[in-house]
């Protein structure tokens, strides 16, 4: 089944050793972690309905990852001068600010988006969608505001999802773990 998708998508399968496996370090990024960098490295992450932006720049060999809970923060807190990357507005900020650092330009970037899971539901009257629903419509604005291509998303449903971003090649790996809203 494996070869049938590698022929899917265009490419030849790898076998575990072609990968250098041995060589991979891997970080598993919490809620408001946030990565920029290259190497050999694997970001992993589980969300359900928070969001990851993740950014590959091919040319450098260098990405970035968020893993934001909520859109913005709701009331006004003490200004520590520091990012959260708990609120999707300052951690899309943090990513910009590396790309920057870098020397890299936010259009070169492949752009995928993942998360936003209907999986905890707080509608009330002024806010009429779950959270996860609010972070996809946030993201999606965001995107399109900044101007920016995504190249691939894989948003809203229910469950949640594993992803591994890949630092050394931008691939991203998805895996659905499912579940019904009566569970």
């Amino acid at each position: 089944m494996s070869n049938e998708f590698g022929k899917a998508m265009g490419r030849k399968p790898l076998m575990a050793n072609q990968l250098n496996l041995s060589r991979r370090r891997r970080r598993v990024l919490h809620i408001g972690e946030m990565y920029f960098g290259s190497g050999e490295t694997w970001l992993e992450t589980r969300l359900g309905s928070c969001i990851s932006i993740v950014l590959w720049f091919p040319q450098a060999g260098k990405g970035g990852i968020c893993h934001f809970l909520l859109p913005f923060k709701r009331m006004p807190v003490k200004n520590t001068g520091s990012l959260n990357g708990r609120y999707g507005n300052e951690a899309w900020n943090w990513l910009n600010q590396q790309v920057s650092k870098n020397g890299l330009s936010l259009g070169e970037a492949k752009i995928k988006l993942f998360g936003g899971a209907c999986s905890i539901s707080c509608s009330t009257k002024t806010h009429p969608y779950s959270v996860g629903e609010q972070n996809v419509q946030f993201v999606e604005t965001l995107m399109e505001r900044a101007g920016v291509q995504v190249l691939s998303r894989c948003l809203g449903g229910t469950g949640s999802r594993f992803i591994r971003f890949d630092l050394a090649t931008g691939d991203v790996w998805v895996r659905r773990l499912t579940r019904t809203l009566d569970e």
